[in-house]
């Protein structure tokens, strides 16, 4: 507090003005911003021309930099919103196959069939079972499906550019814990109703 106090007053004044910054990008560059502007303060104080040419220069160059920081940072919230709301999709889309997964594996490897028995009652009316074959696959696979690619997409950033003629492509990797579990859970389900499938249509005919 006494090393603010002892600091000249245009210092001051310039601290003062780095709080236009994202709170982020002051606790990173903030003292090297100020102790930048320190050592110019110092040597142009002695001539009054020196020190209006290095504030005009320091506010042009601020506004700007803060007008892309706070952009910078609006567009890095809108980001994490939008991989939280894959998330939530993602989550809706594994509901039913999650469900009819889970009653088959508690009714025929466990014999509990407190989840399988009302989906049992329910496909027991005529021509319910025959539409239920018909739309699960499509609702149950391409669910998956359409999860798995959404929260993929959401924990990965593949970018394109020309360097020197050449194209460069890179694959940026963001640990995003919810669309991680939630692609990792689409896998699991996708491969147990595949191999279900399998044993369904092919195995047992053997």
């Amino acid at each position: 507090m006494r090393e603010e106090r002892d600091s000249p007053l245009g210092v001051r004044l310039y601290r003062k003005l780095l709080r236009a910054y994202p709170k982020q990008f002051r606790r990173e560059y903030g003292p090297q911003m100020e102790q930048v502007f320190r050592d110019l303060y110092r040597e142009e104080r002695g001539g009054k021309r020196a020190l209006v040419f290095l504030w005009t220069r320091t506010l042009s160059d601020l506004a700007a930099s803060v007008l892309r920081e706070r952009f910078r940072a609006h567009g890095d919230e809108e980001v994490v919103m939008q991989d939280r709301r894959l998330a939530v999709i993602g989550v809706v889309l594994l509901l039913a196959p999650l469900y009819f997964v889970s009653a088959s594996l508690l009714k025929y490897g466990l014999g509990i069939g407190l989840l399988f028995n009302p989906l049992e009652t329910f496909l027991s009316v005529a021509g319910r079972r025959e539409i239920f074959n018909v739309v699960s696959p499509v609702v149950f696979l391409g669910g998956l499906g359409l999860a798995l690619a959404l929260n993929v997409y959401a924990v990965t950033r593949l970018n394109v550019s020309r360097e020197d003629g050449a194209i460069v492509s890179t694959v940026r990797i963001k640990l995003g814990s919810w669309n991680i579990a939630v692609a990792a859970v689409s896998v699991l389900l996708l491969v147990t109703l595949v191999g279900y499938a399998f044993l369904e249509n092919f195995a047992y005919r053997y």
